[in-house]
């Protein structure tokens, strides 16, 4: 849904609720001028009346006398010696009749404004919910963006906006190096300018997400489309309010988000090493000694420490995976892609998703039944990276399907690890180091975080202590010949 589409009907949902709340006031000020105005009828009504009193007594006699004159004519003598009688027979309250209907008409002119008031009132409370409710969806489905201006999340990295004023034109990665193509979108490579001459280059990885595919116009989407373009939406939106203000040496910071009006551009600080899926695909991990491989499987358990325990409210990255995990020059590993993470609150202990999301192999198998997704989710996650790292094999890996029964990774090493078999789950590039010991022990670790009932998984605290153990121990064997 590109933002230009999205516009008219904010500003005819704006348009909506000037026009109610001037309704309300319009209507608030009739009501007033009614009741003012009647009011103002009864003081000058009351006014009118106390004038004819008083003209009334001024001029009592001689009203007494003219009265008194035509009792006589019509042959009363009785009443010209009795002025009680006379003030008695005097026509004076005839003339309070006018005022009594003129009362009436503007009660009933008060009523009406009343009710013409509280009328449009409650229209006005009725189009003004159903206006928000409607701004309260569209923003629960990802189609209430901030406003399309650039937000720079890491100035250290991003020194200036104009650095990125190349995202903001037309097809501004168009002779960019694309360096890999992910669920949602793809990502370019970019070198930032350089301010100083003995000032090394600085690179970036843009990730590149549509919001409607293939240049189709949005009305012309299908709902799977749709869906599919609201979900990329709340991906954004989640990086955003997830890694957008986070730091932590495992965690791969947001840098920059450039919207545009057919897409969103994410900025990310560029790992030159790539990611530890491509290192394990590549081979390049068969060269890594153990002592690297559990300082990579230590930097993603302190990582994965901060989310859960450090950060408030939790975070839950939800799609724990190498292929998530970048690696830096000095192979410390950065957990990116937060694009299914969720906030949790503290007084929740889940959050419930609507579909499953996730990658095959990884994916804890409650969340796979209940879609209900814990902190032990991601420790499951994690044990299935650790077992990867130590055995070298991944889950989808050709070993476990030619096998005669259907087993992954998962029940095949605990299976191995129950009947004492080690050396068959220890990868043959870093067998016989001396380093067995130490493998055997996260191994078992692996075994613990992905046990099927997640009360008997660890937390990614004790997790990160287990593992700080065995490096500890690994750092004193490796110095020890040293000091001898």
């Amino acid at each position: 849904m590109a933002s230009a589409a999205s516009t008219p009907g904010k500003s005819l949902l704006v348009l909506a609720s000037v026009v109610t709340v001037l309704l309300v006031l319009i209507s608030a000020v009739e009501s007033y001028d009614g009741g003012h105005a009647v009011t103002h009828s009864a003081v000058a009504r009351r006014s009118r009346l106390g004038t004819r009193h008083a003209c009334h007594r001024r001029t009592m006699t001689p009203h007494r006398y003219v009265l008194a004159e035509k009792s006589n004519t019509t042959g009363g003598s009785k009443n010209n010696s009795s002025p009680a009688t006379s003030k008695a027979t005097s026509p004076m309250p005839a003339p309070l009749a006018e005022p009594s209907k003129h009362h009436r008409s503007h009660h009933k002119h008060r009523v009406r404004n009343w009710i013409v008031g509280f009328v449009v009132g409650s229209l006005a409370v009725v189009v003004s919910g159903l206006v928000l409710f409607r701004l309260g969806m569209n923003c629960i489905r990802g189609q209430c963006m901030a406003r399309p201006r650039m937000t720079i999340f890491t100035p250290k990295l991003i020194r200036h906006a104009d650095h990125l004023a190349f995202l903001e034109e037309e097809d501004g990665v168009a002779s960019l190096e694309m360096i890999g193509r992910g669920g949602c979108g793809e990502v370019f490579r970019a070198q930032l300018p350089v301010e100083r001459e003995w000032e090394e280059p600085r690179f970036i990885a843009i990730k590149k997400i549509e919001k409607h595919g293939g240049g189709d116009a949005p009305n012309d989407l299908s709902g799977v489309e749709s869906r599919q373009l609201r979900r990329w939406s709340r991906q954004v939106q989640s990086e955003i309010r997830t890694v957008g203000h986070i730091r932590h040496r495992n965690l791969l910071p947001l840098a920059a988000h450039v919207p545009r009006p057919d897409c969103h551009y994410l900025v990310y600080e560029y790992m030159k090493r790539g990611s530890l899926h491509d290192a394990l695909k590549a081979g390049g991990i068969a060269g890594l000694p153990w002592p690297a491989r559990i300082h990579v499987a230590l930097g993603i358990a302190t990582g994965l420490e901060y989310l859960h325990f450090s950060h408030r409210p939790q975070i839950l990255h939800r799609d724990l995976k190498p292929a998530n995990i970048l690696l830096d020059d000095d192979l410390e590993p950065r957990i990116a892609d937060f694009g299914l993470a969720k906030l949790m609150p503290d007084a929740h202990t889940h959050v419930t998703a609507s579909n499953l999301a996730g990658t095959w192999g990884y994916i804890a198998p409650e969340y796979h039944q209940t879609l209900r997704f814990t902190a032990k989710c991601d420790v499951y996650s994690f044990g299935v990276i650790l077992a990867e790292l130590a055995t070298g094999k991944p889950p989808s890996d050709q070993f476990f399907i030619q096998m005669d029964e259907v087993v992954g990774l998962v029940k095949w090493l605990r299976r191995v690890m129950m009947a004492e078999e080690h050396e068959q789950a220890i990868d043959p590039a870093i067998a016989g180091a001396g380093h067995d010991e130490q493998i055997v022990l996260a191994l078992r670790i692996a075994v613990l975080c992905t046990a099927d009932d997640p009360k008997e998984r660890p937390s990614a605290k004790d997790v990160r202590c287990m593992l700080s153990q065995i490096k500890i121990k690994e750092l004193v064997k490796i110095s020890s010949p040293k000091s001898s």
